[in-house]
């Protein structure tokens, strides 16, 4: 019965960090399928592999296999690996967020999303994709390409749809 606290415990902490979530999240349950689970307590990380889904209110998240690290009682890292995983959630304004990249990896504390290897962020309707994305959950900022690269010029171009805001105002 202490593992069942534990890891209920661990998941509402998990999911009520995420500061881009829709505030109704927080109160949901957490659904979580996978065809296998390993849960090392004492190094507080939980592995899950095979189709993982992970489902709290609107937010959804995919993968063939999910490992969450926990650190002083608290969320520390979510890290994603799929073909491709996926994340997606809605906000308090009803606008969707979403994500799919071959890797993905949350930082709780600095509230950071990495995708890596064939990203894509979808949000309010705009399209951002590169071979790396990091998105700013905190502070809102989009990040893409790679700054890393020794040859920029051979490096893979980030590509961006931005749509406009719709200005209907009743006169």
């Amino acid at each position: 019965m202490k593992l069942l606290t534990k890891l209920i415990l661990f998941f509402a902490m998990l999911f009520s960090a995420n500061s881009f979530a829709k505030t109704t999240d927080k109160d949901a349950p957490v659904h979580i399928e996978a065809d296998q689970l390993e849960m090392r307590e004492r190094d507080n990380i939980s592995i899950y592999n095979g189709n993982v889904k992970i489902t709290k209110g609107s937010m959804k998240i995919t993968g063939d296999k999910i490992i969450i690290k926990n650190r002083d009682g608290r969320l520390y890292r979510i890290k994603v690996d799929g073909k491709p995983a996926t994340f997606y959630q809605l906000n308090d304004l009803d606008e969707a967020i979403s994500a799919e990249s071959y890797f993905m990896d949350y930082q709780a504390t600095s509230g950071l999303l990495e995708l890596k290897e064939k990203a894509l962020l979808l949000k309010n309707k705009n399209r951002f994709s590169s071979e790396h994305i990091i998105y700013d959950t905190l502070k809102d900022i989009i990040k893409a390409g790679n700054h890393n690269s020794p040859n920029p010029a051979q490096a893979p171009r980030v590509k961006i749809t931005i749509h406009p805001e719709n200005n209907t105002k009743k006169q």
